[in-house]
């Protein structure tokens, strides 16, 4: 190709090379836009259900709550007979186990959707989970001790059935803590949204 026809086609060639490097580029801002598009569908999705996992927990809370709050009126009320020498002859000191979820809150930390949400409602979140777990934890030693409180109460009743009001005053006590800290969390999801 001779340098007067190259000279001719040079600001041809640099206008579809500039053509090209914008379609490119426009391309890389349009699929960079539609995945961050995606990303905060997701995290939309995954606060969605983890905001319908708390609400069922705090049902199933109350619900629990309310059968174990007349349990351990029950049992003091047991205790107290007891404590005075009369015999309650085979007294029920019972818990009612509360089944709460996380599975939307570790599908949403599996997923990575977490990283998509507003920074203070992912530490609400957080915190909601540990109380949660927490709960859970002295729920299930609860459970072991009452278990261990049947087995001990032939030979010391009053003492079975004190370490049944004990569980389920504990218990009790964390439950309207967990119950409050869903609460607060809804109140600023629903406040704020929560996708960045």
């Amino acid at each position: 190709m001779s340098s007067s026809l190259m000279r001719r086609k040079l600001p041809e060639l640099l206008l579809e090379a500039a053509m090209i490097f914008f379609a490119v580029i426009l391309a890389l801002a349009a699929e960079e836009w539609r995945e961050k598009n995606d990303r905060l569908e997701l995290a939309d999705r995954a606060l969605q259900s983890v905001v319908e996992e708390m609400r069922s927990n705090l049902e199933e809370l109350e619900t629990t709550g309310v059968l174990n709050a007349e349990r351990l009126e029950s049992a003091s009320a047991v205790l107290a007979e007891l404590e005075a020498g009369r015999d309650q002859g085979g007294a029920d000191v019972g818990l009612e186990v509360a089944l709460l979820s996380s599975a939307a809150w570790q599908s949403a930390q599996m997923s990575q959707a977490v990283q998509y949400l507003d920074f203070e409602v992912m530490r609400e979140l957080s915190e909601v989970y540990e109380v949660q777990d927490l709960y859970l934890q002295v729920q299930s030693a609860a459970v072991d001790h009452m278990t261990d409180a049947m087995r001990t109460a032939q030979d010391d009743p009053a003492a079975a059935v004190r370490q049944g009001v004990i569980s389920l005053a504990l218990l009790g006590d964390l439950r309207t803590s967990l119950a409050e800290v869903y609460g607060n969390a809804l109140e600023e999801i629903e406040s704020d949204g929560g996708a960045k």
